[in-house]
């Protein structure tokens, strides 16, 4: 999380998120996470791997090992390699199935989008950007008044790139531009009324 919010990235966010809603109806939600899924099965593959490792060389290197070693050792070593990767975004990346990933994203996203009443404006003009550093994906869901009023294949290349940023490994400040996209596609499609009020909060959800 830091690394992605250097150089005042969350500053950077914010100040998108009120750019975005100065020429628009639609609001704008951005939440950042960590990860989208324990992923437990990784501490396990590489406790495994790291326990079978060290039962070998107790049976085949030198010297002899006493008995009770052959209980111990494994354990522990397995116990340990464990812990030390299981908050490694490499390996849960590396270690997991494309589709495991991109379904825990998907299922984040939707419960985020949820959450934080994304589908509760007036307008029915809600967008919800979720990132999730793990994986390096992003998710972009927009209401159906958005849905309804932008144009399709415009919208759908501005989100694409955004998308191919964060899987790149962009930072919180190198995703204004691609903000910047989909606030055009918005401002004009769904122009800001004088009567437009904020119904959510411009703070990035992290």
């Amino acid at each position: 999380m830091a690394r992605f919010f250097e150089d005042d990235g969350k500053g950077a966010l914010r100040r998108a998120i009120v750019a975005f809603e100065a020429g628009t109806s639609a609001e704008l939600v951005i939440a950042v996470r960590p990860t989208s899924d324990r992923y437990a099965h990784v501490p396990a593959l590489v406790g495994g791997l790291a326990a079978a490792l060290t039962l070998a060389f107790l049976l085949y290197g030198e010297p002899e090992f006493r008995l009770h070693w052959f209980l111990v050792d494994p354990l522990l070593a397995g116990l340990a390699a464990a812990w030390l990767v299981r908050h490694s975004h490499a390996l849960a990346r590396m270690l997991t199935p494309r589709a495991w990933r991109e379904e825990a994203v998907l299922r984040a996203a939707k419960a985020g989008y949820l959450d934080h009443g994304v589908a509760e404006t007036r307008g029915r003009t809600g967008v919800f950007l979720y990132v999730s550093l793990t994986e390096r994906a992003a998710v972009v869901l927009a209401d159906v008044g958005v849905r309804r009023e932008v144009p399709r294949e415009p919208w759908e290349r501005a989100c694409a790139g955004l998308q191919a940023a964060v899987a790149a490994g962009a930072r919180a400040v190198d995703l204004a531009p691609h903000l910047h996209a989909l606030a055009e596609l918005c401002a004009d499609a769904l122009p800001r009324g004088e009567d437009d009020v904020n119904e959510l909060p411009d703070e990035v959800l992290a």
